[in-house]
C-alpha cells in the first residue's frame, strides 16, 4: 500500500465513527450550519449529497478526502449524506421546491444540464474564469456543467463500460478468444451458461444505470436517439432480449444494478459481466479467488461505449459558497485528484493528471483498457431534456426484457423521444 493510500485509509477508518450519524435521512432542514468551537472561531458545516454506494471504493475515497479537508482546514466540517442512485435526483428536486438542499452536489454528469436549468446549481462562472485551469479539462465534460454559456459545476472523472470476464469459465468451456462482435457475444454467452450460472450480466434497472448500460448496444447499432425506431436500433434492443431467451441472460437484470451485476459475477452466477473501473478496487481487494480480466465490449456495426463520470456542483441556496468553492479547487490540485482518482478506480478528465505516467492508469494494462474503451465512447449529450429522454430509454428496455414485441416497443418510444431531441 502506497504512503498516500495508508494515509487515505487511515483517515476512511477514523472518519467512519466520526461519521456515524450520517444517514440517508440525515441532512439538516435548510442550511442552518454553522457552529462555535471552544475557541470561538466560526466553524462552517458542508453539506455533501452523493450517490457513492456505501460498500464501494469510491466511497472510501470520499470521505477520506472530506476528512483531509477538514484536518487541513479545521474551520470546515462535513456532513455527507448518501442516497441511491435513483433517489438523489428526487431528492434534488424536492430539496429546491422546500428549500432543503445541500451546499455541495456529486451529479451524474449527464443530468447536470437539466438540473442547473431547473435552478439547482450556482451560476460559478466568475470563480471559474478567475480559477483560470478549466481549458486544462476535456471538451465533453467540461460542456456537460455549461449552461447557455455560463457553468454550474467543475467536471471531475471519467469512465466507460467494458467487458469483465472469468477466465476459468472460459477455460472450463473450452473458450480460448474473448467476444469481439455480437455473435462472438451470444456464442459465448451461450456456452457459459448452464445450471449455477448465466453466461453475461449487465443491469436494466429502471434509472440511468439501465439507459447507461443499454446506450452502447444503441450505438454499436449505428444508431442513435434520433433513429430509436430504426431497424439498426431495434436489432440492439432485440441482441439483449434474445440472450434472455436464449437463457444466456436473466430476466432478472430489470431489478438489477451495476452493484447487483457485480455481485452476480462475484459470486459465480455470471461468467461476464458489463461494468466500469471504479469496480477494480473491489474486485481486486475482496474477490481474489476469481480468476478475471476485462476487455473490449464486442462490436456491432462500430465499436462503442458510454462516456461516464460525476461534476461537483454548488447549489443555488447555499449559504457557503464561498467554503464550498475553495474545497472544490482543492480536489482538482494534481496532486489530490491522481491519488484520489487511483485510489477510486476511476479516470481524470484532466489532461495534465490522465498524461502523469505515475499514475496506475498508464501502467496497468486493465485500466488500461478502459482508457483504450474511452477513445470510442460517446457522451449523452442531448440537452436539458435528457432526463425525460432516458425515462422513456428505461421503460423500453423494461418491456422488451421482459418479452414485448420489439418493433412496437421501439417505434413506440421512438415517438416520444424525438419531440425531446434538441
Amino acid at each position: 500500500m502506497k504512503p498516500f493510500e495508508k494515509t487515505f485509509y487511515g483517515l476512511f477508518v477514523w472518519s467512519l465513527v466520526v461519521l456515524a450519524g450520517c444517514n440517508s435521512e440525515g441532512a439538516s432542514e435548510g442550511n442552518q450550519s454553522s457552529e462555535t468551537n471552544n475557541s470561538s472561531e466560526e466553524v462552517v458545516t458542508i453539506e455533501v449529497w452523493d450517490y457513492l454506494n456505501p460498500d464501494s471504493a469510491p466511497e472510501q475515497e470520499q470521505i477520506a478526502l472530506l476528512e483531509q479537508y477538514s484536518e487541513d482546514h479545521p474551520n470546515v466540517k462535513f456532513e455527507r449524506t448518501y442516497f441511491p442512485f435513483a433517489e438523489l435526483k428526487t431528492k434534488l428536486l424536492q430539496g429546491i421546491a422546500g428549500n432543503e438542499l445541500p451546499d455541495i452536489v456529486i451529479m451524474d454528469n449527464p443530468d447536470h444540464q437539466a438540473f442547473a436549468e431547473a435552478g439547482v446549481f450556482a451560476d460559478i462562472t466568475d470563480e471559474i474564469q478567475e480559477w483560470g485551469e478549466i481549458d486544462l479539462y476535456y471538451d465533453g465534460p467540461v460542456a456537460s456543467t455549461v449552461l447557455d454559456g455560463k457553468h454550474y459545476g467543475i467536471p471531475n472523472n471519467s469512465n466507460a463500460l467494458a467487458l469483465f470476464y472469468n477466465k476459468d469459465m472460459f477455460e472450463e468451456a473450452g473458450i480460448t478468444n474473448v467476444p469481439t462482435t455480437w455473435e462472438e457475444l451470444r456464442e459465448t454467452a451461450l456456452k457459459l451458461t448452464n445450471s449455477e450460472r448465466r453466461g453475461l450480466a449487465i443491469s436494466a434497472v429502471k434509472s440511468e444505470e439501465g439507459t447507461f448500460q443499454f446506450l452502447p448496444y444503441l450505438w454499436q447499432s449505428g444508431a442513435d436517439l434520433d433513429s430509436f425506431g430504426s431497424e439498426e436500433a431495434i436489432s440492439a434492443m432485440s441482441l439483449i432480449q434474445e440472450m434472455i431467451k436464449e437463457g444466456s441472460m436473466s430476466e432478472n437484470i430489470v431489478n438489477w444494478d451495476q452493484q447487483d451485476v457485480l455481485v452476480q459475477f462475484q459470486t459465480g452466477k455470471a461468467a461476464m459481466m458489463v461494468n466500469g473501473p471504479w469496480q477494480l478496487p473491489t474486485l481486486r481487494e475482496t474477490s481474489q479467488d476469481i480468476n478475471w480480466d476485462v476487455a473490449l465490449m464486442p462490436e456491432g456495426q462500430q465499436a462503442a461505449s458510454i462516456l461516464g463520470g460525476e461534476n461537483w456542483a454548488i447549489t443555488a441556496t447555499s449559504e457557503h459558497k464561498e467554503e464550498a468553492w475553495e474545497f472544490l479547487k482543492w480536489t482538482q490540485q494534481p496532486d489530490v485528484l491522481g491519488p484520489m482518482h487511483e485510489m477510486g478506480g476511476r479516470l481524470p478528465n484532466r489532461d495534465d493528471v490522465a498524461s502523469d505516467e505515475a499514475y496506475e492508469w498508464n501502467k496497468d494494462p486493465q485500466l488500461q483498457v478502459f482508457v483504450q474503451q474511452i477513445e470510442s465512447a460517446k457522451p449523452r449529450a442531448y440537452g436539458t431534456n435528457y432526463p425525460e429522454i432516458s425515462t422513456i430509454v428505461q421503460e423500453a428496455i423494461q418491456r422488451a426484457v421482459t418479452g414485448q414485441d420489439v418493433e412496437t416497443v421501439m417505434k413506440d418510444a421512438a415517438a416520444k423521444i424525438d419531440p425531446l431531441l434538441p
